[in-house]
């Protein structure tokens, strides 16, 4: 039987519902086959941030009078000790210039000169040594050394004392009749050898209403004093 009489045998509309079967068969085919080609691949989960690692510590240096108490601020240390015991470790120095700074928070040029004093340190790191001692201490009962103790490390901190710093246990009064000071700011320097090569007060006027400074005045002496060793040497 030819192709045009089977179709003719066929119900009415049986070619055109068999043709629509097929189309939709390859259709679906042809569409299928897009989209396992278009399938995207898994997403990859997204990295995790690392933990940021934690900040080192600055380094506290040990304390400079044995079996002192010490107190520490962002690396800075401070300790509670004597004029006597601050006379004693001077004179461990041997070989090294002592600078020796007399203070107090109320003294306001003592404030104004302070940074110097640690600049002094960082200009001479290993040939001199820059001791801060704190007169805030009256010897009243009610007010100890330690008491002011938040409120100097603070200061010690925030100035980047990286320095030696002794809040004295000594009577401020007391140290002004021993050494025959009668008011500060006072600088000792102490020579190589460990002797007191000058004292800067602002007693007699030397220096001027200003007073004496690190750059004019204490400076200039380490400096002389340096060049001198050098020459020794």
């Amino acid at each position: 039987m030819s192709e045009n009489k089977f179709f003719r045998k066929l119900q009415p509309g049986t070619t055109l519902l068999m043709s629509a079967k097929l189309i939709c068969s390859v259709f679906a085919l042809i569409l299928l086959h897009g989209c396992n080609q278009n399938v995207p691949a898994p997403a990859t989960p997204p990295k995790t941030a690392e933990a940021p690692e934690p900040a080192a510590k600055a380094e506290v240096k040990p304390p400079v009078i044995p079996g002192a108490k010490t107190f520490e601020r962002d690396g800075v240390t401070a300790q509670i000790a004597s004029w006597d015991e601050t006379q004693a470790f001077i004179a461990r120095q041997k070989g090294k210039i002592v600078v020796v700074d007399l203070w107090s928070t109320w003294c306001e040029p003592c404030l104004r000169e302070f940074p110097q004093l640690v600049a002094l340190q960082k200009k001479y790191p290993e040939k001199v040594v820059c001791v801060s001692f704190n007169l805030n201490y009256d010897g009243s009962k009610n007010s100890p050394p330690e008491s002011n103790s938040e409120e100097l490390m603070e200061f010690f901190s925030k100035q980047k004392a990286d320095i030696v710093n002794i809040i004295s246990s000594t009577p401020d009064e007391k140290i002004y009749e021993s050494i025959k000071l009668a008011a500060i700011p006072a600088a000792y320097v102490y020579g190589t050898d460990g002797k007191l090569k000058k004292r800067f007060d602002n007693e007699t006027l030397e220096y001027g209403q200003e007073g004496f400074t690190y750059k004019k005045h204490i400076v200039p002496l380490i400096d002389e004093l340096l060049q001198t060793t050098q020459k020794q040497e």
